[in-house]
């Protein structure tokens, strides 16, 4: 039962990075420019003079943004090399890296058709490095922090 529901995480979080990469680009925009409005509710509550609000949005939302694509993947990144060891796979680290990147240039691919939206390398490599640094983060999970590794 276990395996299913880790399997069941990783599609449904497939289906929220779909979901985000179908917005068009006024939507995607709005969406990231509220996160950004949120980190930066979080940053003036801890600085003392902190810029206003627009001028904020205006120097970190393409950050926030990038960041946001790292972030998302790594999660993907982490539940794929999950699935792929949960299953059994030998080289789960490998097939989770693969099936992760393969998902990322699909995703790319797939804003070709959406309304005011373009497939960008660079993304793919955000991406990638997220799906990196998120398998990174599960092996060392399993190194350090869980005794049956």
């Amino acid at each position: 039962m276990k395996k299913y529901l880790k399997l069941l995480a990783l599609f449904i979080w497939m289906g929220v990075i779909f979901f985000m990469s179908a917005q068009n680009a006024p939507e995607s925009e709005e969406t990231s420019n509220f996160v950004t409005e949120i980190v930066y509710w979080i940053y003036a509550f801890f600085v003392k003079d902190p810029i206003n609000s627009f001028d904020f949005i205006e120097r970190y939302a393409g950050i926030i943004r990038k960041l946001a694509h790292f972030t998302e993947f790594m999660i993907l990144g982490i539940l794929c090399v999950m699935n792929a060891e949960e299953f059994g796979l030998k080289h789960y680290e490998l097939y989770g890296t693969c099936f992760a990147i393969l998902y990322a240039i699909s995703d790319e691919f797939h804003q070709l058709f959406v309304e005011n939206r373009y497939c960008s390398f660079k993304d793919v490599l955000i991406d990638s490095s997220g799906i990196l640094c998120g398998i990174l983060l599960y092996h060392l999970y399993k190194k350090k922090w869980k005794k049956d590794y």
